[in-house]
């Protein structure tokens, strides 16, 4: 079964109509190759039907997010970037300078988390952490100086 089948099931499980225009754009997101913003997503839909406006993509996002279908994160470049919720916890360090974003697996913050919860009896909301600092390269000065950062 297909990941945009389980989506429209988990909608018609929760009483949630699934219009032709939402079908389209679940079928977007699962093509998805990981985080995209909504104005990538509602390029791919634009493709397929273009009739479907950026605010169907939004709206139908924003469903996706409060039924928790859906993560979203903020990866510094002034736009939020979504992925399904079953793309597995991990973790983006993100290039204040460049930009660039390397992902990497939560057991790298595993020990982090847990200190949390027993020494500071915090629960850390982390399935899907974005740090900031710098590369290699912008850190030495390698790096053209030009910022795809906001």
């Amino acid at each position: 079964m297909s990941t945009s089948a389980t989506l429209i099931d988990a909608l018609k499980a929760r009483g949630i109509r699934v219009t032709p225009q939402r079908a389209i754009i679940l079928d977007a997101i699962e093509q998805a190759p990981g985080h995209m913003t909504a104005e990538e997503i509602y390029t791919r839909v634009e493709k397929v039907n273009s009739y479907i406006n950026l605010a169907t993509v939004y709206r139908t996002l924003e469903l996706l997010r409060e039924l928790d279908l859906v993560t979203e994160a903020n990866m510094g470049a002034g736009a939020t970037h979504y992925a399904l919720h079953t793309h597995a916890t991990h973790h983006h360090a993100v290039c204040r300078t460049c930009g660039r974003s390397i992902e990497f697996p939560h057991e790298l913050l595993s020990s982090l988390i847990d200190a949390l919860r027993t020494d500071f009896h915090f629960h850390a909301d982390a399935e899907h952490t974005v740090i900031f600092g710098w590369c290699d390269n912008c850190k030495k000065g390698d790096a053209p100086q030009h910022s795809t950062l906001r």
